[in-house]
């Protein structure tokens, strides 16, 4: 492995293993230590930081849980591939790193959200039950949420479960959860509330008459203009 000195910082006495993982994380994902390399003992990574090697332990267990390392017990901590072995607990580290918003990464989650949403959408329309048809209705048409955002993530969520598919509904959360932040940057705006409304009752409607398609491009439709405006916000 490379010299070790330079490799990490000092820390802070707050959220210790979560400054731990954040260093090594960066470190892993922009490649500064490469997949297969073995890390310093859990020894000499307390002295290099500091710590306490339970502190060092519970680190070691989050990457490793990221699909960033393997503990291989007897042997060491190795680094992983992780366009070999991510999984969806990598995203935010991917989409975050120093602290910062990647944005070509951020760019890669809107375009795989507007492949995935709309066959969702599709699904729905097909498959939805009165149960389901009774929930988007009540939703559409109470405006008593406490904000758009999450009546949206609401009408999303129904959607997903309609669609039949467990994983629309997992995936869905994966997204919901790396984009809180921007979907209140979104409906900030008024434009973007009122065009939201019109949404719902677009693919409500379609979702009501069981028609797939015209489920589809709404869905396809509302992300594409929102991402673009998302996109417009940041820069």
């Amino acid at each position: 492995m490379r010299k070790t000195a330079p490799l990490l910082k000092p820390l802070n006495k707050t959220k210790l293993y979560e400054e731990i993982v954040e260093q090594l994380k960066n470190r892993i994902i922009n490649r500064n230590i490469a997949p297969g390399e073995k890390l310093p003992a859990e020894r000499t990574l307390a002295q290099m930081l500091n710590v306490n090697r339970s502190t060092v332990r519970e680190a070691l267990g989050k990457l490793e849980s990221m699909d960033l390392v393997e503990i291989r017990h007897g042997e060491g901590v190795y680094v992983k591939n992780f366009l070999e072995s991510g999984s969806l607990e990598l995203v935010k580290a991917l989409l975050f790193k120093n602290n910062a918003l990647d944005m070509d990464v951020f760019k890669n989650l809107m375009d795989l959200r507007e492949v995935l949403v709309p066959e969702m959408a599709y699904c729905a329309a097909q498959n939805r039950s009165e149960k389901d048809l009774k929930n988007l209705e009540h939703l559409v048409s109470d405006t008593n949420e406490k904000s758009m955002g999450d009546r949206d993530m609401r009408l999303h969520n129904i959607i997903a479960r309609a669609s039949g598919n467990v994983l629309y509904v997992i995936l869905l959360n994966a997204f919901t959860s790396q984009m809180d932040d921007y979907c209140e940057l979104y409906f900030s705006d008024p434009e973007n509330r009122a065009k939201t409304i019109i949404f719902h009752k677009d693919i409500y409607q379609a979702i009501k008459n069981r028609e797939p398609d015209k489920a589809k491009q709404v869905m396809k439709d509302i992300l594409r203009s929102a991402g673009e405006k998302v996109l417009d916000m940041l820069a």
